[in-house]
């Protein structure tokens, strides 16, 4: 929640006229969190900066661009409210001024939200409520190559000590960041990826419990923070869909294969299942192929044999039977011995292709890629900190 939420308890962008007209009338002093600033502060960029930079460089708050100030008591005692909406011309644009502001402001402030609020309609004349964030990465050097902060409603220069303990201080949480954050993400992004290759949607758990640690996250960069939320909701969301594309995937493999035996079977018969082994000539020569092995070598359109070459290199050679095996709570246990390559063409060929074909599996396989860009994407990011 920022401060136009803070302070005006709406939307942004459904803040009106008369929300900044009621908001003055509850004449709320200027603070550490709060400055009114006439529309003729628009053009004086630089100014803005200071101002701008004050507010990150402190606690964060709000500029109301576009309300003028009452003035009372003098000194120690001044006390300084708002007076009236001071409307700017209609052409003033959020996009000029936001260009302006981050030009003359180093490091940029993440998070800065400029939101115009207009008399009338979309063509009206305007002021703008500029909400800035306690800064993640403090201290942020104004366009006079000089640092400020906020002290009460006044803005001040910051002393030279001040400075140099917010370096010290950043050094010390970037290490921290990187040993408690940083560097198990990464880790934890890189094994997902490889996971995702392979089509097994991992658990966003180890994810969730790095993000556990609530005082180091508050210090990450918003937008990495934000880009990890919604990475995790995509896993969950892959993850729903995964255990039907699992049986998607069975159901192929089981139609294609009792097909091929000649109606010997019932096809499809809902207590009826198979499974599948590799034998080699050798004695105990017998692979599993577990059904996560075999949706990952039918959605990579490989046929068993080109997966076992790979996997096994010349090992492969020793194996040339396929054993179907199929069970079910009446029927013995049946083995079904079929050569290897025939197994390939007659069968597995007709899997691929009809997996290929179903909009269900194209979408989880496109899903899948697009997660492990995006996974590559927040690594990238993660080591650029």
């Amino acid at each position: 929640m920022g401060f136009i939420e803070i302070f005006f308890k709406k939307n942004p962008k459904d803040i009106t006229k008369e929300d900044v007209e009621l908001f003055i009338s509850k004449r709320i002093e200027e603070n550490l969190n709060l400055d009114y600033k006439d529309i003729k502060a628009y053009d004086h960029f630089d100014e803005l900066a200071k101002d701008i930079s004050a507010f990150a460089n402190s606690d964060g708050g709000l500029i109301i661009l576009g309300v003028s100030e009452e003035r009372v008591g003098e000194g120690k005692k001044l006390k300084i409210f708002p007076k009236e909406i001071t409307w700017g011309d209609e052409n003033l644009s959020r996009e000029k001024l936001e260009d302006n502001i981050i030009a003359k402001i180093h490091p940029r402030i993440e998070g800065l939200r400029i939101v115009p609020v207009r008399e009338g309609d979309s063509s009206s004349r305007v002021i703008f409520l500029i909400d800035v964030p306690k800064s993640s990465a403090p201290p942020h050097m104004a366009s006079d190559h000089r640092y400020w902060k906020r002290l009460n409603f006044r803005r001040v220069e910051m002393e030279h000590y001040e400075i140099v303990d917010i370096f010290k201080a950043r050094w010390v949480m970037r290490e921290k960041l990187i040993e408690n954050i940083y560097e198990p993400l990464a880790s934890i992004l890189e094994k997902h990826t490889k996971d995702l290759e392979r089509f097994s949607v991992p658990s966003a758990y180890e994810i969730e419990e790095v993000l556990s640690r609530t005082y180091y996250k508050m210090q990450m960069d918003v937008g990495l923070w934000e880009e990890l939320d919604d990475y995790i909701d995509q896993i969950k969301s892959l993850r729903k869909k995964e255990l039907y594309i699992s049986r998607l995937v069975s159901n192929i493999i089981k139609k294609n294969v009792l097909a091929h035996l000649g109606g010997k079977y019932p096809q499809l018969r809902n207590k009826l299942e198979i499974s599948l082994k590799v034998t080699s000539e050798r004695e105990g020569g017998t692979l599993d192929l577990h059904p996560q092995l075999l949706l990952e070598i039918l959605l990579k359109n490989q046929t068993i044999k080109e997966r076992l070459i790979k996997e096994y290199f010349g090992d492969i050679y020793e194996y040339n039977k396929m054993i179907v095996i199929i069970h079910d709570e009446i029927t013995p246990t049946k083995k079904h011995y079929i050569d290897l390559d025939k197994f390939d063409e007659h069968i597995w060929k007709k899997c691929i292709k009809e997996a290929s074909e179903n909009d269900a599996i194209t979408q989880f396989k496109e899903s899948i890629d697009g997660l492990i860009e995006y996974a590559w994407n927040i690594i990238e990011e993660i080591v650029e900190y």
